[in-house]
């Protein structure tokens, strides 16, 4: 069965990347986004970066699908491509707590700690609990 579904969505993504002109067209950046959350979804986050590209393309201020590329690159351990997809999104949603907590998870990783940090506290007070237990978890104030 597993099988079956990645055959499925190889052949659902070659068929969308492969779209005539026409057929391209009236695909909106939302549709390229739910095939790319499938792809996800599924198992299969390289699928989904060409998808969510796409996306982008159709609409260049779509802040989830800068944030899941990033969350997808993150998986993929491309760290600073991640980096730079959050950094994105919270140019397009400054005030989305979850692409800072992200992006500081991401630097921290890259031992860019001074970066990360300050995300985290970002984050936290934003409202991010995640970030908050973190933060508190290092005996660092937020």
């Amino acid at each position: 069965m597993r099988c079956f579904l990645a055959v499925f969505l190889v052949c659902t993504l070659i068929a969308c990347v492969g779209c005539s002109d026409s057929d391209e067209n009236n695909m909106t950046a939302r549709d390229y986004y739910k095939q790319a959350y499938q792809f996800i979804d599924a198992g299969h986050p390289k699928e989904a970066i060409d998808l969510l590209t796409l996306a982008i393309g159709k609409d260049p201020n779509y802040y989830e699908a800068y944030y899941n590329r990033g969350v997808v690159f993150y998986l993929l351990k491309e760290y600073r491509r991640a980096a730079d997809d959050f950094s994105k999104a919270i140019s397009i949603d400054p005030k989305n707590s979850s692409a800072y907590a992200s992006r500081g998870e991401v630097y921290e990783i890259m031992k860019e700690n001074e970066k990360a940090y300050s995300d985290y506290r970002t984050a936290a007070r934003m409202g991010n609990s995640e970030a908050q237990k973190y933060l508190t978890s290092k005996g660092l104030s937020w």
